[in-house]
């Protein structure tokens, strides 16, 4: 498998493709070598390894040959490479650290030393190595390496300045239902409790499955009925929200030090009893011939085409592996895309882009790169849309999803606070190489504060998408500092919040009255606050048949937006884990009670508890609450108020599609309960 560096020859020993569709060719535990065998012996096993694919039996030969003839530079040189390739960066380390710099033979010495320091961990050794390398590296291709070698360096300085706060995110290795002594990578959640994901046991890339059972993941097996991929290896996929429709990729599988490696991208689906549809190829607009596509992450929009975020090496990029977008033509043609746009500059670089995931709940793309200031190779970074619709400066996500080694192909799972990571770092006292690529989960609400609820129209109860949020923080001496200003296109609104700080909510919607609530996060511990806000029509008359307008709270010329709705036990500022959508008074039945009125009933249970990261995105319609069943121990478990069909069916259809497909919608009259009613 030739790697490919990204605009210099020679650049990088490990490739990208081979590190991240992690093919049991590109190396292994297997070791052919011993100390008693001649030093022509282990050259020529180290040559058949190499065309192999197996580098780190390769590197293992390499290595004790130089032991024999340290004076072979050459040997030594070789071995150190194919460390690096197989990501034993402290056998690269250890073999660079011999070698002098040579301009003919090896003239990006420094740098790959350098690097295989940075990914041991050694932080201040790397530095001084790639201060000493640039300042003597005179190449033609200077400017550039100067670029990256000026990257490293600010990873160094933010990794060995990080303050992320610990506790922030919770991480931990799913033991052996998921991770092997293979290779694990690319999870996929569905409705929170499933996982799919690429695994080379078997010495093939296939898909598995695994199941989150009592806080124990199942043992991984092959999706049944998945159709067979006779030639090629499994790549990656992407599920829609849905679960029945996957883009994924299929690559060559080819190995050896010439052969070149190409990967496409397919789309199949699966019906209502789990039945595979045959996959299909993309189009030549997202599969340019020539190079490699991979890594698809798919939403589908509101006009119900697919959106598809995917990597790609094709000619005309900014260097390396870059990220495109293409958006699906027709509804009828689900294989035709548009022509395949780059992300601007702020997000590609010259080195590598790649693991693209686009969570359309919070506008946010996750990627990993090598190519913006890292802590280890590949980081984890985030870009939220900016108010023109192009990507905000990447942010580091820090520890401890990113770390020395390589992380990426990040994805969430949807209204859980959980995440899936790629990651070869080791791990505890349960792995202690970098040599093997495993899956870990994330909690993301561990010590965090965060800010999420719903937008409603006052009259009809649905939920009112549209609406520009204004994120402020007010500190301790007055002053009012604007953090965030955004419109979501649901009624949901999501953003995070620091722990021990207070803040002022301010919702606009044209057409609408305005609202705005203040929110006050405690010092520690995991906390979701906010408030439902029902919004008035302008047109909606007061008291006084005067047509509504904005109340005056304090001087100046400022206007004020009318009282927030009233929140039931609390005022809004105080954590409620377990109420993320509207609290009770609004969600069960108002003051004025509708004639007509409907809640969605998801499940009876005997035991309720609204923490459950289950109901989280569900709470996201509305009010999540328990009714005892009369002359039973259970409980009728029910979300949202709506006074209106057309909306009760909406979120009854949202309700099923996220992990409750046997929701049903429960109709109210006057209040009382009339019992289940087809929308």
């Amino acid at each position: 498998m030739t790697f490919q560096p990204t605009t210099l020859p020679g650049l990088r020993a490990n490739c990208i493709i081979c590190l991240l569709l992690v093919f049991s060719a590109c190396g292994g535990p297997r070791t052919t070598t011993s100390a008693e065998l001649p030093y022509k012996k282990l050259i020529h096993n180290a040559e058949v390894e190499t065309l192999a694919g197996n580098y780190l039996a390769a590197a293992e030969n390499y290595r004790k040959a130089y032991d024999q003839k340290p004076r072979k530079k050459e040997i030594l040189f070789k071995a150190a490479e194919l460390f690096d390739r197989v990501r034993d960066y402290k056998k690269a380390a250890n073999a660079y650290q011999f070698l002098e710099a040579d301009d003919q033979r090896w003239p990006l010495l420094g740098l790959q030393y350098g690097r295989a320091l940075k990914q041991d961990g050694r932080y201040e050794q790397a530095r001084r190595q790639l201060g000493l390398f640039i300042e003597s590296y005179n190449g033609a291709d200077r400017a550039i390496v100067k670029e990256i070698v000026n990257n490293e360096l600010m990873g160094l300085r933010l990794a060995q300045e990080d303050v992320s706060v610990p506790g922030a995110v919770d991480i931990d290795r799913p033991g052996r239902g998921v991770n092997t002594s293979a290779d694990e990578f690319g999870p996929v959640a569905i409705a929170g409790d499933q996982l799919f994901f690429t695994s080379t046991a078997g010495g093939q890339s296939r898909l598995y499955q695994s199941r989150l059972q009592a806080k124990e993941w199942t043992k991984a097996t092959v999706p049944p009925g998945f159709p067979v991929i006779a030639e090629g290896e499994f790549g990656t996929g992407s599920f829609s929200a849905d679960g029945q429709v996957f883009f994924f990729t299929i690559c060559s599988g080819l190995t050896g030090e010439d052969a070149t490696n190409r990967c496409e991208i397919f789309r199949g689906s699966r019906n209502a009893s789990g039945i595979w549809s045959q996959p299909e190829r993309l189009n030549a607009e997202v599969n340019q011939p020539g190079s490699t596509n991979t890594f698809p992450s798919v939403f589908i929009g509101s006009d119900g085409l697919a959106v598809l975020y995917f990597a790609s090496d094709r000619p005309g990029g900014k260097g390396g592996m870059d990220i495109y977008v293409s958006t699906q033509i027709r509804a009828e043609d689900p294989t035709t895309f548009a022509v395949a746009r780059p992300l601007s500059r702020t997000i590609n670089t010259v080195s590598d882009e790649v693991t693209p995931f686009y969570d359309l709940e919070s506008g946010v793309l996750y990627f990993a790169s090598n190519g913006h200031p890292g802590f280890g190779g590949l980081d984890v970074f985030r870009s939220a849309v900016d108010g023109l619709g192009d990507f905000q400066r990447p942010e580091n996500l820090g520890r401890p999803v990113n770390s020395s080694a390589d992380d990426y192909g990040l994805s969430l799972a949807a209204g859980t606070g959980r995440g899936y990571l790629t990651s070869n770092r080791s791990f505890d006292e349960v792995k202690f190489n970098t040599t093997e690529t495993d899956i870990y989960t994330l909690n993301f609400r561990a010590g965090r504060a965060r800010l999420k609820a719903m937008v409603y129209d006052n009259t009809t109860g649905s939920e009112l998408g549209g609406a520009e949020v204004t994120l402020l923080e007010l500190m301790p001496d007055g002053r009012v500092t604007e953090l965030e200003k955004r419109t979501f296109p649901t009624g949901i609104y999501d953003f995070n919040l620091q722990p021990g700080s207070n803040y002022q909510v301010v919702i606009r919607r044209e057409g609408y009255q305005g609202a705005e609530y203040q929110v006050e996060t405690s010092e520690a511990g995991s906390s979701l606050y906010g408030q439902p806000v029902f919004l008035l029509r302008n047109a909606i008359q007061n008291s006084t048949g005067q047509g509504a307008r904005p109340q005056v709270q304090g001087g100046g010329n400022q206007q004020e937006l009318p009282p927030p709705p009233t929140v039931p036990a609390g005022n809004g500022s105080r954590p409620d884990p377990g109420l993320v959508g509207p609290p009770p008074a609004p969600a069960s039945a108002p003051k004025n009670v509708a004639p007509v009125a409907y809640r969605i009933q998801i499940s009876a249970s005997r035991d309720f508890v609204a923490e459950d990261g289950r109901y989280e995105r569900v709470r996201a319609i509305g009010n999540l609450q328990a009714e005892p069943i009369p002359g039973k121990q259970l409980q009728r478990i029910t979300v949202g108020y709506f006074t209106d069909a057309a909306a009760a069916k909406k979120a009854l259809a949202f309700v099923q599609s996220n992990g409750f497909p046997s929701a049903f919608a429960v109709r109210y009259d006057d209040g009382q309960r009339h019992g289940l009613v087809r929308l």
